[in-house]
Protein backbone atom coordinates (compact mmCIF):
# COMPACT_ATOMS: atom_id res chain seq x y z
CA UNK A 1 0.00 0.00 0.00
CA UNK A 2 2.56 2.52 0.82
CA UNK A 3 4.08 1.93 -2.58
CA UNK A 4 0.96 4.02 -4.14
CA UNK A 5 2.49 7.18 -2.61
CA UNK A 6 5.36 7.14 -5.15
CA UNK A 7 5.05 5.39 -8.56
CA UNK A 8 7.82 3.90 -10.50
CA UNK A 9 7.17 6.27 -13.51
CA UNK A 10 7.64 9.46 -11.26
CA UNK A 11 10.35 8.07 -8.82
CA UNK A 12 12.19 7.65 -12.54
CA UNK A 13 11.26 11.18 -12.75
CA UNK A 14 12.18 12.92 -9.88
CA UNK A 15 16.02 11.22 -9.92
CA UNK A 16 16.52 13.75 -12.33
CA UNK A 17 15.56 16.89 -9.75
CA UNK A 18 17.26 18.41 -6.77
CA UNK A 19 16.20 20.54 -3.68
CA UNK A 20 17.48 24.29 -4.08
CA UNK A 21 18.74 25.81 -0.62
CA UNK A 22 19.61 29.40 -1.53
CA UNK A 23 21.52 29.83 1.55
CA UNK A 24 24.77 27.84 2.24
CA UNK A 25 23.55 25.45 4.89
CA UNK A 26 26.36 23.60 6.54
CA UNK A 27 25.50 20.03 7.58
CA UNK A 28 27.67 17.15 7.97
CA UNK A 29 28.46 14.34 5.25
CA UNK A 30 29.31 14.00 1.74
CA UNK A 31 26.87 15.96 -1.11
CA UNK A 32 27.49 18.18 -3.67
CA UNK A 33 27.77 21.17 -1.98
CA UNK A 34 31.18 21.74 0.11
CA UNK A 35 32.21 24.21 2.97
CA UNK A 36 33.76 27.52 3.04
CA UNK A 37 35.63 26.33 5.88
CA UNK A 38 39.12 26.10 5.97
CA UNK A 39 41.12 23.76 7.31
CA UNK A 40 44.22 21.22 6.95
CA UNK A 41 42.55 18.03 7.42
CA UNK A 42 39.87 16.33 6.91
CA UNK A 43 38.22 14.99 10.19
CA UNK A 44 36.21 11.29 10.07
CA UNK A 45 32.33 12.00 10.88
CA UNK A 46 30.15 9.42 9.77
CA UNK A 47 29.50 6.29 7.24
CA UNK A 48 26.78 6.18 4.41
CA UNK A 49 25.89 3.70 1.42
CA UNK A 50 27.56 4.16 -1.41
CA UNK A 51 25.59 5.88 -4.64
CA UNK A 52 26.44 5.64 -8.22
CA UNK A 53 29.29 8.45 -8.93
CA UNK A 54 31.06 7.92 -5.38
CA UNK A 55 34.69 8.55 -5.23
CA UNK A 56 35.79 4.58 -5.28
CA UNK A 57 38.58 5.90 -2.59
CA UNK A 58 36.00 6.67 -0.36
CA UNK A 59 34.82 3.53 -0.03
CA UNK A 60 35.29 0.90 3.06
CA UNK A 61 36.08 -1.82 1.99
CA UNK A 62 36.87 -3.48 5.72
CA UNK A 63 32.87 -3.08 5.98
CA UNK A 64 32.43 -4.31 2.64
CA UNK A 65 34.43 -7.77 3.06
CA UNK A 66 31.86 -8.00 6.66
CA UNK A 67 28.91 -7.13 5.04
CA UNK A 68 29.00 -7.39 1.17
CA UNK A 69 27.46 -3.85 1.22
CA UNK A 70 29.65 -0.43 -0.18
CA UNK A 71 29.82 2.43 2.40
CA UNK A 72 31.93 5.55 2.01
CA UNK A 73 33.08 7.51 4.50
CA UNK A 74 31.86 11.33 5.25
CA UNK A 75 34.24 13.74 6.82
CA UNK A 76 33.19 17.09 8.30
CA UNK A 77 35.02 19.41 5.92
CA UNK A 78 32.05 18.40 3.12
CA UNK A 79 28.59 19.22 3.85
CA UNK A 80 25.39 17.78 2.59
CA UNK A 81 22.05 19.09 2.60
CA UNK A 82 19.56 18.84 5.68
CA UNK A 83 16.38 18.26 4.85
CA UNK A 84 13.28 18.33 7.09
CA UNK A 85 9.72 17.73 5.54
CA UNK A 86 6.96 18.86 8.65
CA UNK A 87 3.70 17.03 7.48
CA UNK A 88 0.61 18.27 9.04
CA UNK A 89 -1.57 15.54 10.32
CA UNK A 90 -4.30 17.13 12.13
CA UNK A 91 -7.69 16.53 12.46
CA UNK A 92 -8.10 19.22 9.75
CA UNK A 93 -5.82 17.69 7.35
CA UNK A 94 -7.34 14.19 6.98
CA UNK A 95 -10.51 16.02 5.15
CA UNK A 96 -11.43 17.03 1.19
CA UNK A 97 -11.30 15.26 -1.80
CA UNK A 98 -8.82 14.10 -2.02
CA UNK A 99 -7.73 13.98 1.38
CA UNK A 100 -5.38 16.89 2.16
CA UNK A 101 -3.37 14.72 4.32
CA UNK A 102 -2.91 11.90 1.96
CA UNK A 103 -2.05 14.74 -0.50
CA UNK A 104 0.45 15.85 1.91
CA UNK A 105 1.88 12.35 1.99
CA UNK A 106 2.50 11.73 -1.35
CA UNK A 107 3.96 15.55 -2.26
CA UNK A 108 6.28 14.67 1.28
CA UNK A 109 6.78 11.00 -0.44
CA UNK A 110 7.92 13.28 -3.89
CA UNK A 111 10.13 15.54 -1.60
CA UNK A 112 11.43 12.73 0.39
CA UNK A 113 12.71 10.70 -2.77
CA UNK A 114 14.10 13.81 -4.10
CA UNK A 115 16.18 14.33 -0.88
CA UNK A 116 17.30 11.09 -0.63
CA UNK A 117 18.78 10.22 -4.23
CA UNK A 118 20.91 13.52 -4.14
CA UNK A 119 22.10 11.76 -0.48
CA UNK A 120 20.82 14.92 1.15
CA UNK A 121 20.04 13.69 4.89
CA UNK A 122 16.40 13.57 5.56
CA UNK A 123 14.06 13.62 8.18
CA UNK A 124 10.30 13.81 8.26
CA UNK A 125 8.27 15.45 11.76
CA UNK A 126 4.80 14.09 12.01
CA UNK A 127 3.50 16.96 13.82
CA UNK A 128 0.40 16.50 15.94
CA UNK A 129 1.00 11.97 15.49
CA UNK A 130 1.67 9.80 17.45
CA UNK A 131 5.07 8.23 16.66
CA UNK A 132 8.47 9.76 16.39
CA UNK A 133 10.39 11.29 13.56
CA UNK A 134 11.76 9.59 11.02
CA UNK A 135 15.73 9.88 10.07
CA UNK A 136 17.94 11.01 9.53
CA UNK A 137 18.25 8.78 6.43
CA UNK A 138 20.07 9.12 3.36
CA UNK A 139 20.52 7.32 -0.20
CA UNK A 140 17.72 5.99 -2.49
CA UNK A 141 18.22 2.43 -0.51
CA UNK A 142 16.34 4.31 2.17
CA UNK A 143 13.04 5.27 -0.01
CA UNK A 144 10.98 1.82 0.91
CA UNK A 145 11.18 2.48 4.67
CA UNK A 146 10.71 6.63 4.23
CA UNK A 147 7.58 5.34 2.09
CA UNK A 148 6.14 2.61 4.62
CA UNK A 149 6.59 5.56 7.39
CA UNK A 150 4.84 8.13 5.74
CA UNK A 151 1.60 5.92 4.91
CA UNK A 152 1.77 4.52 8.66
CA UNK A 153 1.69 7.67 10.85
CA UNK A 154 -1.59 8.01 12.61
CA UNK A 155 -2.69 11.68 13.89
CA UNK A 156 -2.61 11.61 18.02
CA UNK A 157 -6.78 13.31 17.65
CA UNK A 158 -7.75 10.39 15.48
CA UNK A 159 -8.17 8.66 18.55
CA UNK A 160 -9.84 11.63 21.09
CA UNK A 161 -13.16 11.83 20.62
CA UNK A 162 -14.90 15.16 19.88
CA UNK A 163 -16.94 16.48 22.20
CA UNK A 164 -18.44 19.63 21.20
CA UNK A 165 -17.25 22.71 22.95
CA UNK A 166 -14.59 20.78 25.21
CA UNK A 167 -11.99 20.00 22.79
CA UNK A 168 -9.17 22.74 22.29
CA UNK A 169 -8.68 24.66 19.14
CA UNK A 170 -5.82 23.11 16.93
CA UNK A 171 -2.73 24.66 17.81
CA UNK A 172 0.25 24.11 15.14
CA UNK A 173 2.33 25.64 17.19
CA UNK A 174 2.28 23.39 20.01
CA UNK A 175 2.37 21.01 17.26
CA UNK A 176 5.84 22.06 16.41
CA UNK A 177 7.19 21.24 20.06
CA UNK A 178 8.14 17.63 18.71
CA UNK A 179 10.19 18.98 16.05
CA UNK A 180 13.47 19.01 18.53
CA UNK A 181 16.60 19.20 15.65
CA UNK A 182 19.03 21.58 16.02
CA UNK A 183 20.63 21.30 12.72
CA UNK A 184 20.51 23.81 10.05
CA UNK A 185 19.06 22.75 7.35
CA UNK A 186 16.16 22.91 4.65
CA UNK A 187 12.71 22.93 6.25
CA UNK A 188 9.66 22.20 4.70
CA UNK A 189 6.46 22.63 5.93
CA UNK A 190 3.16 21.05 4.56
CA UNK A 191 -0.47 22.28 6.10
CA UNK A 192 -3.24 24.03 6.09
CA UNK A 193 -2.41 26.37 8.99
CA UNK A 194 -6.23 25.90 10.09
CA UNK A 195 -4.87 27.30 13.35
CA UNK A 196 -5.36 30.38 15.32
CA UNK A 197 -1.88 29.86 16.26
CA UNK A 198 -0.47 29.60 12.43
CA UNK A 199 1.53 32.94 12.51
CA UNK A 200 3.25 31.70 16.02
CA UNK A 201 4.08 28.91 14.76
CA UNK A 202 5.50 29.61 11.38
CA UNK A 203 7.02 32.69 13.69
CA UNK A 204 8.84 30.01 15.55
CA UNK A 205 9.95 27.84 12.40
CA UNK A 206 11.73 31.58 10.98
CA UNK A 207 13.78 32.14 14.02
CA UNK A 208 15.39 28.83 13.59
CA UNK A 209 18.66 29.06 11.61
CA UNK A 210 18.54 27.70 7.78
CA UNK A 211 15.70 28.13 5.32
CA UNK A 212 11.96 27.09 5.77
CA UNK A 213 9.52 27.02 2.70
CA UNK A 214 5.79 26.57 3.79
CA UNK A 215 3.37 24.51 1.39
CA UNK A 216 0.24 25.55 2.04
CA UNK A 217 -2.30 22.68 1.29
CA UNK A 218 -5.99 23.22 0.77
CA UNK A 219 -8.65 21.62 -0.85
CA UNK A 220 -11.11 22.23 -3.72
CA UNK A 221 -13.43 22.36 -1.38
CA UNK A 222 -12.35 25.13 0.85
CA UNK A 223 -11.06 26.93 -2.30
CA UNK A 224 -14.12 26.92 -4.16
CA UNK A 225 -17.21 25.75 -1.95
CA UNK A 226 -19.90 24.46 -4.01
CA UNK A 227 -22.20 24.23 -1.00
CA UNK A 228 -25.78 26.37 -1.01
CA UNK A 229 -28.52 26.87 0.95
CA UNK A 230 -29.54 26.15 4.60
CA UNK A 231 -26.28 23.85 5.95
CA UNK A 232 -25.24 22.65 9.08
CA UNK A 233 -21.15 23.48 9.24
CA UNK A 234 -18.95 21.62 11.72
CA UNK A 235 -15.46 22.36 12.88
CA UNK A 236 -13.59 19.50 11.33
CA UNK A 237 -10.85 20.16 14.90
CA UNK A 238 -13.71 20.35 17.62
CA UNK A 239 -17.01 19.16 16.57
CA UNK A 240 -18.39 22.80 17.08
CA UNK A 241 -21.12 23.05 14.74
CA UNK A 242 -23.42 26.47 13.43
CA UNK A 243 -26.08 26.34 11.25
CA UNK A 244 -25.65 29.27 8.39
CA UNK A 245 -27.19 29.87 4.60
CA UNK A 246 -25.12 29.67 2.28
CA UNK A 247 -26.84 32.15 -0.49
CA UNK A 248 -24.34 34.33 -2.96
CA UNK A 249 -23.24 37.07 -0.51
CA UNK A 250 -22.41 34.45 2.51
CA UNK A 251 -20.09 32.66 -1.04
CA UNK A 252 -18.80 35.94 -1.73
CA UNK A 253 -17.89 37.36 1.78
CA UNK A 254 -16.48 33.07 2.29
CA UNK A 255 -13.76 33.88 -0.74
CA UNK A 256 -13.36 37.39 -0.05
CA UNK A 257 -11.88 36.13 3.67
CA UNK A 258 -10.12 33.41 2.41
CA UNK A 259 -8.08 35.77 0.52
CA UNK A 260 -7.15 38.26 2.78
CA UNK A 261 -5.89 35.29 5.08
CA UNK A 262 -3.95 33.48 2.25
CA UNK A 263 -2.36 37.06 1.33
CA UNK A 264 -1.59 37.61 4.73
CA UNK A 265 0.29 34.15 5.24
CA UNK A 266 2.16 35.15 1.96
CA UNK A 267 3.21 38.90 3.28
CA UNK A 268 4.15 36.88 6.86
CA UNK A 269 6.50 34.56 4.82
CA UNK A 270 7.62 37.44 2.38
CA UNK A 271 8.58 39.33 5.18
CA UNK A 272 10.52 36.76 7.35
CA UNK A 273 12.55 35.37 4.64
CA UNK A 274 10.34 32.16 3.82
CA UNK A 275 9.22 30.35 0.57
CA UNK A 276 5.31 30.15 0.51
CA UNK A 277 3.97 28.02 -2.00
CA UNK A 278 -0.34 28.00 -1.97
CA UNK A 279 -1.17 24.11 -2.88
CA UNK A 280 -4.79 23.37 -4.42
CA UNK A 281 -4.98 19.69 -3.88
CA UNK A 282 -6.75 19.16 -7.00
CA UNK A 283 -3.66 19.85 -8.87
CA UNK A 284 -1.57 16.71 -9.41
CA UNK A 285 1.72 15.90 -7.30
CA UNK A 286 3.59 15.81 -10.29
CA UNK A 287 2.26 19.46 -11.67
CA UNK A 288 3.33 20.81 -8.55
CA UNK A 289 6.48 19.33 -7.93
CA UNK A 290 7.72 19.69 -11.86
CA UNK A 291 5.74 23.11 -12.37
CA UNK A 292 5.10 24.96 -9.28
CA UNK A 293 8.04 24.28 -7.00
CA UNK A 294 10.52 24.49 -9.72
CA UNK A 295 8.94 28.11 -10.61
CA UNK A 296 8.87 29.04 -7.25
CA UNK A 297 12.97 27.63 -7.09
CA UNK A 298 12.46 24.98 -4.61
CA UNK A 299 13.31 22.15 -7.09
CA UNK A 300 15.69 22.39 -10.05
Amino acid sequence: MSQTLLEGSLARRLERLTLVSRRRLVGQGQGDRRSLRKGSSLEFADYRHYVEGDDPARVDWNIYSRTDTLFVRLYEEEEVLNVHLLVDASRSMDWGEPSKLRYARRLAAALGYVALNASNRLFIWPLSASTAAYGPAWGRGRAGPMLTFLDEFRSTQSTTPIVAGYNSPPDIEQSLGSFTSRSAGLVILLSDLLSPSWERALAKLAGRSGEVAVLHTLSPQELRPALGGDVRLIDRETGTAVSVTLNNDAIRLYSQRLDEWRHNVESFCSRHGMCYVPIDTSQTVETVVFDLLRRRGLVR
